[in-house]
């Protein structure tokens, strides 16, 4: 069964995902690949070997990569005529191989083609990278999990009661202001207008909160812009400085930023949504403002990829910080059954999987590694309510023996 957005949820968590029926706890082994290194660096189509980091030798396909990179484009391809996509980028790293593809077009009146390595907004995949700074300031005890949101952030409800953890894992029964109708008729009323968090918080404060500190679990796009003032207050820095310091250049992402933030990046592809069965242009339909720390950060599927396996494999957080950030709480949103401090957990083909899912105007995307088995794939499609879910699967079902 799908899990259905209000059409203002442009940044959810889980825009369209596809609960899962008939999976079982077993999973069936990956493809044995002849590729041994690492390629998330090439932002080219193909599936090879990698180059073993910089420096290293030039990739070299290897049988076996060539022939999953038929397969995998091909599903590609079917998944935006089957959804009637304007186009799609995907990124798949299995072992040693990995795939960058695309189909369908960037810009359906100029008929321009997607590239495997073009722009999209990443929409909630941003809360990942916040909650990562968030983590990097509590390993250098500039904060702590524990510690009251008023410490650091006022004007919120309750500040006083909620933890930066329960900020972080949306257990903070902060309302979510994007939930708000009057938000989104002042959002596109003036689409040139700089919104800032306090207005955003401010917004969501209007409403009571869904539940006390601690007591359930809400989804909220509030908490991130929270989240990002909790990070520069502990930080003394901007949340884009200090986001491209820590996060973006250490671990070589060069075609991400935090639009509004910093300097845009050329290459961004234009996105969609739908109107009575036609597609209306979405690019810019809001200030990237709007989505600050909760989904304002704009990558390509190479970058999205890497951060998760850099995440995730220690490069960027400790072994206390990544237990923490996998600290599971019950999230029944679809497929995504386990949510921690910026992190979800799905169920897939493949098995289990982690990263995150988003959605903002014009745009849908999903990010997910699955560690025991090595394979990470990312999805990201320019059109708001695609069914990115549906794709990571297909393209997880390509990855394992029948």
């Amino acid at each position: 069964m799908s899990r259905v957005l209000r059409p203002t949820a442009f940044f959810s968590s889980c825009l369209g995902v596809v609960l899962l029926a008939g999976c079982t706890s077993s999973s069936p082994a990956p493809l044995d690949m002849v590729a041994t290194t690492d390629d998330e660096d090439r932002e080219s189509v193909g599936v090879g070997s990698a180059a073993a980091g910089p420096g290293g030798p030039d990739p070299t396909p290897g049988a076996g990569c060539d022939e999953l990179s038929v397969e995998l484009q091909s599903a590609l391809d079917a998944a935006v005529d089957a959804q009637r996509l304007p186009g799609a980028a995907a990124a798949v790293h299995l072992g040693g191989c990995s795939w960058l593809g695309a189909a369908g077009v960037a810009d359906t009146e100029a008929d321009v083609a997607i590239q495997p390595g073009d722009l999209f907004r990443a929409g909630s995949i941003t809360k990942t990278f916040v909650s990562t700074l968030a983590l990097m300031l509590r390993a250098e005890g500039r904060l702590s999990l524990d510690d009251t949101v008023s410490a650091y952030v006022g004007g919120v409800p309750r500040g006083e009661q909620i933890s930066v953890r329960q900020i972080l894992n949306h257990t903070s029964g902060v309302f979510d202001y994007t939930a708000l109708d009057e938000f989104w008729t002042a959002a596109f009323d003036d689409p040139t207008r700089a919104w800032t968090p306090a207005e955003l918080i401010e917004l969501a404060a209007s409403k009571p909160p869904y539940f006390e500190p601690g007591r359930g679990f809400a989804y909220s796009n509030t908490n991130y812009i929270i989240a990002g003032l909790i990070v520069e207050a502990a930080s003394g820095a901007p949340i884009g400085e200090l986001l491209r310091a820590r996060v973006l250049e250490p671990a070589g992402l060069a075609h991400s930023y935090l639009d509004g933030a910093e300097e845009a990046l050329p290459g961004l592809v234009h996105g969609y949504g739908r109107s009575r069965g036609e597609l209306v242009e979405m690019t810019s339909a809001i200030d990237a403002s709007a989505a600050g720390a909760a989904g304002a950060l704009v990558s390509t599927t190479g970058d999205l990829t890497r951060f998760y396996r850099k995440v995730l494999d220690g490069t960027l957080l400790g072994p206390a910080e990544i237990e923490e950030m996998t600290a599971w709480v019950d999230a029944p949103l679809g497929e995504v059954t386990g949510y921690g401090l910026g992190l979800s957990r799905r169920e897939s083909p493949l098995g289990v999987q982690v990263g995150h899912d988003g959605g903002i105007w014009g745009f849908t995307s999903s990010s997910y590694y699955a560690v025991d088995k090595d394979a990470s794939i990312t999805v990201l499609v320019n059109l708001d309510g695609g069914d990115v879910g549906r794709i990571v699967d297909e393209l997880s079902n390509v990855l394992i023996t029948p």
